[in-house]
């Protein structure tokens, strides 16, 4: 994630190569930053003084790399991308001198299309939300909420492309079972679902309406949605993103 917000940067022309020092103990990442023109840390303490600090790491790597990064010695604007780590729990390891937002962008944010959400802490200035929100429209959409609905974000459209791709596995499945070889299943799933999400982005309608217009009664749609429905799949739905939500809340009790 960390790569697709800087490649989104530099395509925007938001910041230049030389201007970004990435630190990532995976070398193979390291080696990408340096194509890229970045200039890279051998140790996250090199980036103790900069400017804007960009974290992208597994919440369970957070109080490592703090260990290394210690309190910071100037204001910085710090950016999280981590699910479950509060702004006071950064606080209170990177110390007085941090300004801090929490965003949760979600993966198709590496091709531009990402939905972020983000919210600031009170020590942020106006600049500093005007240049979080625009560093991450360069990789798509973006909406303010408040810290305490950040672990609705993530299971909401930071986990939400999961919920997607796990429809397209069994839509593929289930086109495989109808009697299409692979190929022909994975090229009318993947049209299909993005097809009805530009619809869907695109129109006006609600998706209950979007719904109802491909539903003929008693028809073959209707049919198999009468099996989703007996299946209990939208309500699964529903307690999938509330159990996500409250995983999160757990994280963040435990950071």
């Amino acid at each position: 994630m960390g790569g697709a917000i800087v490649r989104g940067m530099l395509a925007a022309g938001r910041v230049q190569p030389r201007d970004v020092v990435a630190f990532d103990p995976d070398a193979g990442c390291s080696a990408e930053a340096g194509r890229l023109g970045l200039r890279v840390a051998s140790s996250a303490a090199a980036l103790s003084d900069a400017s804007m600090l960009l974290i992208a790491v597994k919440p369970q790597r957070f109080g490592g790399l703090a260990g290394q990064l210690g309190a910071l010695p100037r204001p910085t604007l710090v950016i999280s991308v981590m699910a479950g780590i509060t702004m006071h729990a950064m606080a209170s390891t990177l110390g007085r001198h941090a300004r801090i937002a929490r965003v949760m962008p979600n993966t198709p944010a590496r091709i531009g299309a990402g939905m972020s959400t983000v919210a600031f802490s009170d020590g942020c200035t106006t600049s500093d939300r005007d240049d979080v929100t625009a560093m991450f429209e360069t990789i798509g959409l973006v909406h303010r909420i408040d810290e305490s609905l950040m672990d609705a974000a993530t299971a909401v459209c930071g986990s939400g492309p999961a919920y997607i791709f796990h429809l397209a596995e069994h839509m593929m499945r289930g086109a495989r079972e109808a009697g299409f070889d692979a190929g022909t299943a994975d090229l009318l799933v993947r049209q299909t679902i993005h097809g009805a999400a530009e619809l869907l982005r695109h129109s006006s309608d609600d998706p209950e309406a979007l719904r109802r217009a491909v539903t003929s009664p008693a028809g073959t749609t209707a049919a198999a949605l009468a099996v989703l429905d007996a299946a209990g799949a939208g309500e699964a739905m529903i307690r999938a993103i509330v159990a996500a939500r409250d995983r999160g809340r757990e994280l963040s009790a435990g950071a």
